[in-house]
């Protein structure tokens, strides 16, 4: 056991896939020397070389090109945007080359590439520190991986790579730079991306469904309104968005009868609003109030400490829950 932080587990992984296998790589700004801008590729040049692991210039749009065509020869990359928000940059080759690879060659070619996305608030404005999953959400043939604590940081980056298709891995910046957590380094398993939600703490009352910056929020905030009402709470971390599991969520929202969904994406589009419709869809009949979406406000997020005015707070999920139960 070690304890560590996102960074760190996300660094683990790296050395752990690397060592495994000579055809996975790692491309994007600044990852050579420097060791990426949120440190976690520090040491790979030097031990695995910059041949395996490529510095690029800032050209996102080239290097996902490039990363793709890798993948096509049979690599495996892992494509770091140094920030979320410029997968803007990156689209067409993720969305219209990457994604479409198995369906344009009749099943015959797979894509094992990653594309890792750290995202959320940093005080730097509304062109680095939007939460943006949810544009990916309409895109088939990608598979989207968001987890938050370093344990599951690791795991599911290890699982994103050595999945054998076109995967987005979201991670959460200001979590990945704070949490800290003991994380088993003896245990290799390597958990599949289906079912993968994880029941953070059983609940009968109500089902709360949250990751990155809104979990943590979530769970303080539970922990408080069940001292104070008696109620219980179920909190899941669905720990891949695409493919959803559904049937964990759908089992919890049977038992409870009221759901609240929370995450840092403008609620406007968001991935809130498809497991709200799957719930709607599915659960009708179990739901004893309307399910309630907490996320950012419809605008763009500002420089500096005012952009919390813009992003869902622990009062914000508190009202949402007290509203339900």
């Amino acid at each position: 056991m070690a304890k560590m932080m996102g960074v760190g587990a996300l660094n683990l992984a790296l050395n752990e896939l690397m060592q495994a296998d000579p055809k996975v790589l790692c491309v994007g700004e600044d990852i050579g020397t420097m060791g990426g801008c949120w440190t976690y590729f520090r040491g790979l040049k030097d031990k695995f070389g910059s041949e395996r692991v490529i510095s690029t210039p800032i050209s996102e749009s080239g290097y996902t090109g490039v990363s793709v065509g890798l993948a096509y020869g049979g690599y495996r990359p892992i494509v770091e945007y140094m920030f979320a928000d410029f997968a803007t940059l990156a689209s067409d080759g993720i969305i219209n080359v990457a994604a479409k690879a198995r369906y344009n060659s009749a099943g015959a070619l797979s894509l094992p590439i990653t594309f890792v996305f750290p995202e959320g608030v940093g005080q730097a404005g509304c062109q680095h520190c939007q939460t943006v999953e949810g544009w990916f959400a309409n895109v088939p043939g990608i598979k989207i991986v968001a987890p938050t604590t370093p344990a599951d940081l690791r795991s599911f980056l290890k699982a994103a790579v050595l999945d054998d298709d076109p995967v987005c891995f979201f991670f959460s910046r200001p979590c990945a730079m704070s949490i800290q957590e003991e994380v088993d380094t003896s245990d290799q398993t390597v958990p599949t991306l289906t079912n993968a939600a994880k029941i953070v703490k059983e609940g009968s009352d109500l089902t709360l469904i949250a990751w990155h910056s809104s979990l943590l929020k979530s769970i303080k905030v539970a922990a408080e309104i069940e001292k104070e009402t008696g109620k219980s709470i179920e909190i899941i971390d669905p720990r891949v968005l695409c493919p959803f599991d559904k049937e964990k969520v759908f089992a919890s929202v049977r038992k409870t009868g009221k759901v609240v969904i929370a995450n840092e994406e403008v609620e406007r589009g968001s991935f809130s609003s498809h497991i709200s419709a799957w719930i709607a869809e599915n659960c009708l009949t179990d739901l004893k109030a309307p399910v309630k979406r907490v996320g950012s406000y419809n605008t763009c997020i500002p420089f500096g400490a005012v952009e919390q005015f813009a992003l869902p707070q622990e009062e914000d999920i508190r009202k949402a829950i007290l509203s339900v139960l």
